[in-house]
């Protein structure tokens, strides 16, 4: 009885470092909560993503990404049953995190198969949310051909904003297929906005690998 008190103490401080605006204190506090109360916090930290306060939900999308793999299946499940619009955008950012803090490491196949909902979502909240955890994962070994074919299947998108942003997320990439399917968009599209978003993606790629070179 007082150790669970005083877990429920320790974890109750520990959130509340979440919230401080040092980020160093914010991620001792993430790790802390990963290493010694991961069964404890990781839902409530799942249930901070339905949050009004941009702050706290922010802070438990950050706080998520340090519990590695056993994170992902309860934010696919979280996803898949919430009617609760902000939870369901901080899924895919929640990803984002997790693939940044744990590179080229194992993921459950349903990830991707949450990432292909999220880029055919309504809301285009969520829609981004996917495209930046594309953008993260197409950086890496694990998952990244994948990751960077959904990027270019999404560059036939009529969506302009979609357009966008999926270029801006394959400039970043450093994978064959990047330089032809921009390339491609440029000499094929009408639209200038289209244009000017391959073609300024097309450089910073080009740089990009070039740097890699060096």
């Amino acid at each position: 009885m007082e150790a669970a008190a005083d877990c429920n103490t320790n974890l109750n401080s520990l959130f509340e470092d979440l919230m401080h605006p040092n980020p160093r204190i914010q991620e001792d506090a993430c790790r802390e909560m990963a290493e010694k109360y991961a069964s404890e916090a990781l839902p409530r930290l799942l249930d901070l993503f339905e949050h009004e306060d941009p702050k706290v939900y922010r802070g438990a999308v950050k706080g998520v990404g340090f519990f590695g793999y056993e994170a992902f299946l309860p934010v696919i499940e979280l996803y898949g049953r919430t009617k609760n619009q902000t939870a369901k955008r901080c899924c895919p950012k929640a990803f984002v995190q997790l693939f940044k803090n744990f590179p080229n490491q194992p993921f459950p196949d349903e990830v991707m198969d949450l990432l292909r909902d999220a880029i055919d979502d309504s809301d285009m909240v969520v829609v981004q949310g996917g495209l930046m955890c594309l953008g993260q994962l197409g950086k890496q070994q694990l998952g990244g051909d994948e990751a960077v074919q959904l990027l270019v299947n999404v560059l036939t998108n009529e969506n302009v904003a979609l357009v966008y942003s999926a270029t801006q997320a394959l400039a970043d990439i450093n994978h064959p297929l990047v330089a032809s399917s921009l390339k491609s968009l440029m000499e094929s599209s009408t639209d200038p906005l289209i244009k000017e978003a391959a073609e300024s993606g097309l450089a910073r790629h080009e740089n990009l690998v070039a740097t890699s070179k060096s």
